[in-house]
């Protein structure tokens, strides 16, 4: 029943879903036994007092199973077992997608080698996490339908005889539930501007380059990753002493404070769409050594400065890209986790960087604040100031969003954090568990940046080599220069035209329901032509 070939063919269809390899081990035969049952192999848990109890998982409800019924559509299951849960839904059919949550490893184990979970894997309806520290769940939070109310299924013998493992899986669910949750509202708020920003940038997206071009490109390399943070006041000075020893890869947020402090960032990766985001990057005249790689949704304010120097990618395969690769155009992928430095993260990895050094990387209100001094923010700030409000007022406002919570820093100072930073933090560890061979260093000098991945070191024990920053300027122009350029004007010309005829309604009903009813076809005929 329990065979290797199937265990392995499972873990690798879950390392090719999940991003990493679950991580069982062997079966704990103080917790956990394999016992003979009249329908074959079964398990049975030892409780704290020494009894042994069959331990068959969670049963589905009479929802999630009835024929009668639409299955739920998203489940977790704490403690699942040898699945029969599972093969319950299964047999059901439907679209179910569920997440399981398996404290033990040695059980996950069993799980894997009992049957040939790769179909459902394979169409994202069975995800499997594996405690204690359930790595990957903030990647699984990707797959998470939270169209309805998610149900949570929890073994009622884990739950009584192993109460701290239960509530440590179920803890988990929730905070995948609530990462997915967030990340389905900004699709939501933002595919509309997706879609007609990236449209507004056809001629900008035709002629400059690629960012799949850099990958493997910087292979071996040490890169500095620039975040915003309190904590890069402190070090921008330390990181202009050593800015030639490694790739500056700038989040577009601190490039004003670089510029100002004598410091040209290699690549500033941009990803957000909004109007205000692409302040960041206009009005600046010093960038011309520094190449943006950029989200092809940016605002089409932001690219003036760095015609000729730009690299594009996408964050995921949302419209118009399916149109677009009818016409032999596409860009590569970089991964966004709700933050600019997740994209600029993903990107070093890309390139092969090593090692990857952290600054201004706080993810957490250090020094009360939220950003370094000197973004764009301060004068929006000054506005407020001006109209009344205290500077405490103003902190109190900025660091003090739904959920704040306290945790200790990378000194064991406490200090305020919020969800969605936590959530950018995980998801970054997460990524440095899964990724061998390669050092992570914060050398932030403050915040939550920590773990077992990553060491904590100052900037200049962190960067000791050679200057590489001309070389590296002179690989990335090659990188650019190697485009293909697509002449995009005449497509959306003639895509207007059939808009404005009626004679592309598929089309334009598959975009109008990417944004939620959100744009009409004007806004589409207006996006492609500018006027």
């Amino acid at each position: 029943m329990f065979t290797p070939d199937i265990l392995e063919a499972n873990l690798a269809a879950l390392e090719r879903a999940q991003g990493q390899r679950p991580a069982i081990g062997s079966l704990d035969p103080e917790r956990v036994r394999v016992v003979g049952t009249p329908n074959g192999p079964g398990l049975e848990l030892r409780t704290s007092q020494g009894h042994w109890v069959p331990f068959e998982g969670p049963r589905a409800h009479a929802s999630e199973t009835s024929e009668s019924k639409p299955p739920a559509k998203q489940l977790f299951v704490v403690g699942a077992a040898l699945g029969s849960v599972l093969d319950s839904i299964e047999a059901v059919g439907g679209p179910t997608r569920v997440v399981v949550l398996e404290p033990d490893p040695g059980v996950a184990a069993l799980l894997l080698a009992r049957k040939d979970w790769r179909p459902r894997i394979e169409r994202r309806q069975l995800r499997i996490l594996v405690g204690p520290q359930y790595a990957g769940a903030s990647t699984c939070a990707r797959d998470v339908d939270v169209s309805n109310e998610p149900i949570v299924l929890t073994c009622p013998r884990l739950a009584e005889h192993w109460p701290a493992l239960a509530r440590t899986a179920e803890t988990t669910a929730r905070r995948i539930i609530s990462e997915a949750e967030s990340n389905a509202n900004a699709r939501k708020r933002f595919a509309g501007r997706y879609l007609l920003q990236t449209l507004s940038n056809l001629d900008v997206i035709g002629r400059e380059g690629d960012a799949a071009a850099l990958h493997g490109r910087l292979a071996g390399r040490p890169a500095v990753l620039v975040g915003a943070g309190p904590s890069l006041d402190h070090i921008l000075e330390h990181l202009r002493e050593f800015q030639n020893r490694a790739i500056i890869i700038a989040a577009d947020t601190t490039l004003r404070p670089l510029l100002a402090s004598g410091i040209t960032p290699h690549l500033i990766v941009a990803v957000d769409p909004g109007a205000t985001n692409a302040a960041h990057l206009t009005g600046i005249e010093d960038v011309h050594d520094a190449f943006l790689v950029a989200e092809a949704s940016l605002h089409p304010s932001a690219f003036g400065a760095f015609t000729g120097r730009t690299f594009l990618f996408r964050v995921s395969n949302h419209e118009p890209w399916p149109w677009l690769r009818t016409l032999g155009v596409d860009r590569g992928v970089l991964r966004a986790w709700g933050s600019v430095l997740t994209s600029a993260f993903d990107l070093a990895l890309r390139m092969g960087c090593d090692p990857i050094v952290f600054t201004g990387a706080d993810l957490a209100y250090s020094h009360g604040r939220q950003y370094c001094r000197g973004t764009i923010y301060e004068a929006l700030w000054a506005d407020w100031r001006a109209r009344g409000s205290t500077w405490d007022e103003i902190w109190a406002l900025l660091t003090n969003p739904k959920g704040v919570t306290t945790m200790n820093d990378v000194r064991g100072d406490p200090v305020r954090t919020a969800p969605h930073l936590v959530a950018f933090r995980n998801w970054l560890l997460e990524q440095m568990a899964a990724t061998a061979g390669r050092r992570f260093i914060n050398a932030t000098g403050g915040g939550v940046l920590y773990g077992t991945n990553v060491e904590q070191m100052a900037l200049h024990e962190a960067l000791t080599g050679e200057s590489i920053g001309g070389e590296c300027r002179a690989m990335i122009r090659r990188a650019y220069d190697a485009r293909r350029h697509v002449d995009l004007r005449g497509q959306a010309d003639a895509l207007a035209a059939k808009l404005r005829s009626g004679n592309a309604e598929e089309l334009l009903a598959r975009w109008i329901e990417f944004s939620a009813g959100t744009v009409s076809g004007d806004d589409v005929v207006t996006a492609l032509t500018g006027t």
